[in-house]
């Protein structure tokens, strides 16, 4: 997801990851992270949880579509998936596996990823 406006033309990008264990008000955050950003922004959305409600098919498609379409990088936990019995089939397309959430995320940190929790 790349945002610009003249005064961040050539910035590095911001490095930022979204734990979304609850699937509501997490397309918020991210439209408002991407609005108000001035300069370029990367954006991952990890969901785990009860958040998995938020990318299986048949539920937000239309909006995790979107979020997909503008550039985010949306991943789905495989533990959270493997406990509730489902296989990445359920996911809406586009929708990557990571194998464990709390993993990604502390690399992201590690890695220098500004860390946004969407409880």
């Amino acid at each position: 997801m790349n945002t610009e406006n003249v005064q961040s033309a050539g910035a590095a990008p911001v490095r930022v990851v979204v734990a979304a264990p609850q699937p509501d008000r997490v397309v918020r955050a991210v439209r408002n992270l991407v609005a108000a950003a001035d300069r370029p922004v990367e954006v991952e959305v990890v969901v785990y949880g009860s958040g998995l409600d938020l990318v299986l098919r048949g539920g937000s498609d239309t909006e995790i579509t979107r979020l997909l379409e503008s550039g985010a990088r949306v991943l789905a936990c495989a533990n959270s998936l493997a406990g509730r019995d489902l296989t990445d089939d359920a996911l809406v397309p586009g929708v990557e596996v990571v194998p464990a959430a709390v993993w990604h995320l502390t690399v992201r940190q590690h890695e220098g990823w500004s860390l946004v929790p969407v409880c």
